[in-house]
């Protein structure tokens, strides 16, 4: 029983994807995200990397006092349930993105959903809306994020 589980596990794991930096500067220079020239393609791959590590099924459980799950980020930007997408779980969200959660999950490269929902969120409230970035990437120097990548 016990070495099944660690199996499940180890699927699990193996299964998630993990781009690279380069992966997700190339996703975010052909998309709508560069039409916020306040912000550069290096801002967008430095929030991802402290955000989800370049985690496409990242998602992380935010507690209450009570140990109750309150809300949650999804994916690879790790977008809160609070505001912007909802779900079984988080049914009363304002939903400003118009979206499930679970489409910020999935296997891949295909980070459309995503970006789509990043774009709401920055047109509404900037990048000061992913405490990632504000703690480790706003005002620092970050173009290293995008050293050597191919566009």
């Amino acid at each position: 029983m016990k070495s099944l589980i660690a199996l499940s596990v180890l699927l699990t794991v193996s299964s998630a994807t993990v781009l690279t930096r380069c992966d997700v500067a190339r996703a975010v220079k052909n998309s709508i995200l560069t039409a916020f020239t306040k912000y550069s393609v290096a801002d967008w791959v430095c929030m991802a990397h402290h955000a989800s590590k370049y985690n496409t099924l990242a998602k992380y459980d935010e507690r209450g006092n009570n140990g109750m799950t309150r809300s949650a980020y999804y994916g690879i930007f790790q977008i809160h349930s609070q505001w912007w997408c909802a779900d079984t779980q988080f049914p009363n969200s304002p939903n400003g993105c118009n979206m499930n959660c679970n489409v910020f999950l999935k296997n891949g490269h295909d980070l459309q959903t995503d970006i789509d929902c990043a774009a709401i969120i920055v047109n509404q409230q900037g990048m000061e809306a992913w405490k990632s970035w504000v703690d480790n990437c706003k005002g620092r120097f970050i173009n290293y994020y995008t050293y050597f990548c191919e566009w």
